[in-house]
């Protein structure tokens, strides 16, 4: 799409999930610049119950790296 940038992180968190944050800019009809973030999270421990993402389960979970 046009008018749009996205910056994508990952984040590998120490005994806990995979974390993918992206924002996005967006440029509304007005020519006003939007900032748009959202995140979700990728289990690694095996525990959660909502594969493949991460419900909180690792608190529970033995270390894992």
């Amino acid at each position: 799409m046009e008018n749009q940038k996205t910056n994508v992180q990952i984040e590998v968190k120490k005994n806990g999930p995979l974390r993918v944050i992206a924002e996005k800019m967006e440029i509304d009809v007005q020519g006003e610049k939007i900032m748009k973030e959202s995140a979700v999270s990728f289990c690694r421990c095996g525990k959660s119950q909502k594969q493949p993402f991460c419900d909180g389960s690792h608190k529970e979970a033995e270390p894992f790296e």
